[in-house]
């Protein structure tokens, strides 16, 4: 079955024998083709029609023969002007050679005059333009896709497979590693990853390498760059064919300040948490543990009582409110671990509660001036954070500040919680997060976990004053 025959071609020929443009014209309209195609009899003719604005020609039929230009001269000059618009040479001389050597400088087809006919033309030249759509959409493609691949962020590595041979990279991969491409290329995998063996083909398939352990969807090593320094890499592994190789895209991202500041966090949670088991244990031994002791020396000496009713009585007394007290305490202290009732408890009269306790256990005057109303509904995750974020800055206070007295304010307004605390200790000296202790640190992570802003300010009269700005919504 012959293609469907389009119609609305627009043809340029090129050709000095009148008797050969009558007869390609009417091989033309016999298939309805280039209807008053445009004509030049010589190469300055044909350069006119070509010249200036883009050329909005489907095809060119061209002699090889002109009066003023001839050959292979005039193949290279006709290609130069056309861009991408497909040329079919028109001959009378049956030379296989020269035909081979005009498709190879770029021409679509190469017709012997004698062996015309209307069908062959049609179909060199509706064949000649589709290829020639094809080859300029591939072109296209190619370029936005070499495009991508040399603008791309993140430094990409092409290697052979088999070979382990760096053949293509990026810019980025230049700018981070220090070698120039001509050095990259003289390279393999294991020169920029001496840690990680040869990767293997099913390897690639399964997206890891056998000795790197995954991280988010890539895997991760270490790589060493041209001066000696190694980083930490989360790699992504694509299997790809490359200049007809079995080839391997890697794209990589530096972590190496990901994986610092995780380490960093992790040690400061553990610091923090030895803290809380340290300041437990010294509440149990020092209150709870010491009135149990005379809770014990108590109930020794009963004995001696009996007989005694009224120092009996006095000594259950002094026995009952030992007990009483240290059960507050308990109570206390698990408030402080875990606030009872969370979910159900408004937020005001939790810290109305944590600072009654604070204020009892450290003789530190806090006062809480809470603009929040009981039914103010927050998310049980958000009303922790900011139970946590207050009781690390009272804690703060107590340790730090010297100071005799302290002010909570809390207000919401637009979907903001505002929360500022004031003390009239000492202060300290304010200028870089690095610079904070452990407690302070850990407020400021909440409070940016949160999406929110925290503010560290020394006031003139040398007492610190905490401003927070929490969204609610």
């Amino acid at each position: 079955m012959s293609p469907q025959r389009k119609t609305s071609y627009k043809l340029l020929i090129i050709e000095d024998n009148p008797g050969d443009l009558t007869l390609i014209e009417e091989y033309l309209k016999e298939n309805g083709l280039g209807v008053n195609p445009d004509s030049a009899n010589t190469y300055k003719a044909a350069k006119e029609y070509l010249s200036g604005s883009e050329p909005s020609y489907d095809a060119i039929l061209l002699d090889l023969i002109l009066p003023d230009l001839e050959g292979e001269p005039l193949i290279e000059e006709i290609l130069q002007l056309a861009g991408s618009i497909p040329i079919i040479v028109l001959t009378g001389y049956s030379d296989i050679k020269f035909g081979v050597k005009s498709l190879s400088l770029g021409v679509s087809d190469y017709l012997i005059k004698d062996e015309l006919s209307s069908d062959i033309l049609w179909k060199s030249i509706r064949y000649s333009i589709e290829r020639s759509l094809v080859s300029n959409q591939l072109k296209e493609s190619e370029q936005r896709y070499r495009h991508l691949f040399e603008n791309n962020p993140f430094p990409i590595l092409i290697w052979e497979l088999e070979s382990q041979k760096i053949v293509d990279l990026n810019r980025e991969a230049e700018i981070k590693y220090g070698y120039s491409k001509e050095q990259f290329l003289t390279l393999n995998i294991q020169d920029i990853q001496p840690e990680s063996p040869a990767i293997s083909k099913p390897d690639i398939e399964n997206g890891e390498g056998k000795s790197s352990r995954s991280i988010s969807n890539g895997t991760f090593v270490k790589h060493q760059k041209k001066e000696g320094d190694v980083f930490f890499a989360e790699v992504k592994k694509h299997y790809i064919e490359h200049l007809g190789k079995e080839s391997v895209l890697l794209i990589v991202n530096d972590i190496t300040d990901k994986i610092e500041f995780q380490e960093r966090m992790l040690e400061n949670v553990l610091r923090a948490e030895e803290e809380e088991r340290n300041r437990i244990a010294k509440e149990l031994h020092d209150g709870i543990v010491q009135q149990l002791v005379a809770c014990g020396m108590f109930t020794q000496h009963l004995h001696e009582k009996i007989g005694k009713p009224e120092e009996m009585k006095q000594e259950i007394d002094r026995l009952f409110n030992l007990i009483k007290q240290v059960t507050h305490e308990t109570r206390d202290m698990s408030h402080n671990l875990k606030p009872a009732e969370f979910e159900f408890t408004p937020l005001s009269h939790l810290i109305q509660q944590l600072t009654r306790q604070i204020s009892k256990v450290s003789g530190i005057r806090f006062e809480t001036n809470s603009h929040l109303t009981e039914n103010l509904k927050l998310d049980v995750y958000l009303k922790t954070n900011i139970y946590r974020i207050l009781q690390e800055l009272c804690s703060n206070v107590i340790k730090h500040s010297n100071a005799d007295e302290a002010v909570i304010t809390l207000e919401i307004v637009d979907q903001l919680l505002f929360l500022s605390m004031y003390d009239n200790g000492s202060g300290f000296e304010v200028n870089a997060p690095e610079d904070y202790g452990i407690g302070l640190r850990n407020v400021r992570s909440r409070v940016h976990r949160l999406g929110g802003d925290v503010e560290f300010n020394v006031m003139e009269s040398k007492g610190l004053k905490v401003n927070i700005e929490l969204p609610v919504t």
